[in-house]
This record gives structure tokens, sequence and C-alpha cells, in this order.
């Protein structure tokens, strides 16, 4: 009796393991390294081959107060390149702000830009939620219109509480640039903002991923201009234009 109870107890493991392991081939949901427009993720093959597009764009720069750290080398690789540079600058903006308003489909409507550059997190880097805020990228995708879209996270100046690796979990690293690994100087008396230099050359590094790395690869040769120069079309943006999700307990100790 003993003995049957045994081999009865072997296949019943064994059937399970089976049935478990056919469910999971062939209903589990297909792995994502990128994420594109209203939510829907595209698998994309290793070692794909995505075409270069050389077309005139319409670049429009948007994020926390980062954006305009950027923009100077950003204009720089425009003027090189051909392209338009539109600028929103949202001070002290979070993924959370982003979500909760519709700032960025407001100025995607405005600018009408075929490209967007999204830097954000340096606000959030030491949110206690930190690496559960890919859920805020779930308002924010959809106000993108379909527009091929990257993503670049905050130049850490000490280790964050999970914004990178929520971002990188989202979006993938072929729509995510992770930039907390570059080395930066910073602005006189400001531990966060990149200098110049430091700017230009982050943005140098993000040029580069785009063209070489990432899902949306387009024009942005390395400019033979380095100075810093003005930037038109720039939106600083110090408060919401409209809400778009209620939320009245809402509040931000950012200052980014």
């Amino acid at each position: 009796m003993k003995k049957i109870l045994v081999i009865s107890l072997i296949i019943a493991v064994v059937a399970f393991v089976a049935i478990f392991l056919y469910y999971r081939h062939h209903y589990a949901p297909a792995p994502s390294d990128g994420v594109t427009d209203c939510g829907e993720f595209t698998n994309f093959r290793d070692g794909e081959h995505i075409p270069l597009d050389t077309a005139k764009q319409r670049i429009l720069l948007i994020g926390d107060s980062m954006a305009y750290s950027l923009m100077f080398r950003a204009k720089n690789y425009c003027d090189f390149n051909g392209h338009d540079l539109f600028v929103v600058s949202y001070v002290a903006a979070t993924s959370q702000t982003f979500a909760q308003c519709d700032t960025l489909e407001y100025y995607v409507n405005q600018f009408k830009p075929t490209y967007i550059i999204f830097v954000i997190g340096a606000n959030e880097m030491f949110a206690y939620d930190g690496k559960q805020r890919g859920k805020y990228f779930d308002k924010i995708i959809p106000q993108t219109h379909g527009i091929k879209t990257v993503w670049v996270g905050p130049p850490n100046w000490k280790e964050d509480t999970g914004i990178n690796e929520a971002m990188m979990e989202k979006f993938g690293k072929k729509q995510f640039f992770l930039s907390k690994n570059l080395h930066y100087t910073r602005v006189e008396g400001d531990v966060a903002h990149p200098d110049r230099k430091s700017g230009a050359m982050w943005m140098d590094s993000i040029a580069t991923w785009v063209m070489r790395d990432s899902y949306f690869p387009i024009r942005l040769n390395k400019p033979n201009v380095t100075n810093p120069i003005h930037v038109d079309f720039v939106r600083l943006v110090v408060k919401v234009p409209k809400k778009i999700v209620a939320d009245s307990n809402l509040t931000t100790h950012d200052t980014i």
C-alpha cells in the first residue's frame, strides 16, 4: 500500500510540473524590452537592425529642470543636423507630476514634434516608492500620441532609491538612457545640476546612444561647435496647465 502511495505521489508531481511548464510556455506573457505609446509593448529581437531615420525632425526636449541642462548642446545637435528643437523645462516636476496633468500632451499639440526626448527622475531620486513609480508612466505614455519617444534618467549625484530601476523595467535599455553612471561636474553651489561642460558631455552620450543603440535612431551626428548658444522656444513651466487626474491631496517638496 505504501509503495502505491509513493508511486501515485510521484505521478501527481510529474503531472503538475508538466502542466505548469506547458501553460507557462504557451500562455505566459512575452518579455518586453521596450514600451511604445498607450501602454502597448513591442518585442524586438536582439540584434535586429533598425534603420537610421535621416529625415528632418521636430524634437521636443521636455522634462524637469534637467532639460534645461541639456538644451544648449541639444541645440548644437539640431542646428548641425537640420532639426528643429523645442524645449519645455518643468521646474520641480516628477513622473507623478506629469502623470497627473496634461503638460506633455499640451506641448505635443502645440509644437507637433516628430521625436520626444523626455528627461525625468532628478526630483524623485530619493522617493520612498522609487521602485514603484513605473505606474506613473502608464499615464504619461498615452500623451505622446505614438510619437517616437526616448526616456532619459537623472544624472545621479548619489545612489537613488529605485527610479532608474523602475524606468529601466518600464522601457528597457533601448528606450531608456541610464545617465547615472556618467561622471559630472556640477554647477557651482548646486549639488544636482551638471554644469555646461558636463551637460554637453551628457547630451553627446545621449545622442550617440540614440543613433547606435536606441529603437528610434535619428540623425544626430556630433556637431563641430562646442560653445553654448542661445535656445529659442523654451518654456519654463511653473504650474500644471490642467489636471486630468483628480488628486486634491497631491503635494510635493521637490525643488529641481
